[in-house]
């Protein structure tokens, strides 16, 4: 009888102490799932959806490819550009600089137009307007370059040819009306207006010819608006 009580004490006591252990490991791994849930809290970073950023590269591509096209306008118009006056002698601007001996009388201001009201005639902004004289040598440049690009190129273009070609070239895409076919050859005009300029360009080619006009165009009118 007391064997028995001896083996029921010591099979008691295994049982506790198994179930000690199990109670010991739940507790352990509600705390480690507590730890881990007490690190991620909702509207951390570890549970938000990380947002791509948009690459730069693609927002400012075609700021650059306008600056290009600047850089490109600005070469052409180089050789066109007067050459600015010579220095004044150091005598002649201490002489310029020397008050006059008596006042100078004061002039009347121009009377200023009244505004008007009315709207601009839509076919007025579509006259073709006179380009100044550095605009036609621009022309010139331009039509030099372009007319032996194209000469260079197929001798039956089609229009994706001639696109290529003034891409090539500089002439940005959204300054390009066309190439399309038409009068037996490719057309397109170039819109070459930048810093208060009037310069259009319109064109004709065959591959084994080339024609180029050049014009004035207002800037509240586009290039082929314009009535020539």
């Amino acid at each position: 009888m007391r064997r028995i009580s001896l083996v029921s004490i010591t099979a008691l006591t295994a049982v506790c102490a198994l179930a000690l252990t199990g109670c010991g490991n739940e507790r352990a791994g509600s705390a480690a799932a507590r730890t881990e849930v007490d690190r991620v809290q909702p509207g951390s970073s570890a549970t938000q959806t990380a947002t791509p950023r948009p690459d730069p590269a693609d927002d400012e591509s075609g700021d650059s490819e306008f600056i290009a096209f600047m850089m490109l306008l600005n070469t052409v118009a180089e050789p066109c550009v007067p050459e600015p006056p010579t220095a004044v002698p150091p005598e002649e601007s201490e002489a310029m600089a020397e008050p006059p001996a008596s006042p100078l009388p004061e002039l009347p201001l121009p009377d200023e137009p009244p505004p008007s009201s009315e709207p601009r005639d839509p076919q007025e902004a579509r006259q073709e307007i006179e380009l100044s004289p550095v605009e036609k040598c621009e022309a010139r440049q331009h039509v030099r370059r372009i007319t032996k690009a194209l000469a260079a190129g197929s001798a039956d273009p089609a229009p994706e040819d001639v696109g290529a070609v003034l891409g090539g070239l500089g002439y940005i895409q959204e300054r390009v009306d066309g190439p399309q076919r038409a009068r037996g050859g490719v057309e397109f005009t170039l819109d070459l207006r930048v810093m208060g300029g009037s310069l259009c360009l319109s064109g004709t080619t065959t591959g084994t010819k080339t024609t180029i006009d050049s014009y004035g165009a207002d800037v509240e009118a586009d290039c082929t608006e314009v009535r020539r």
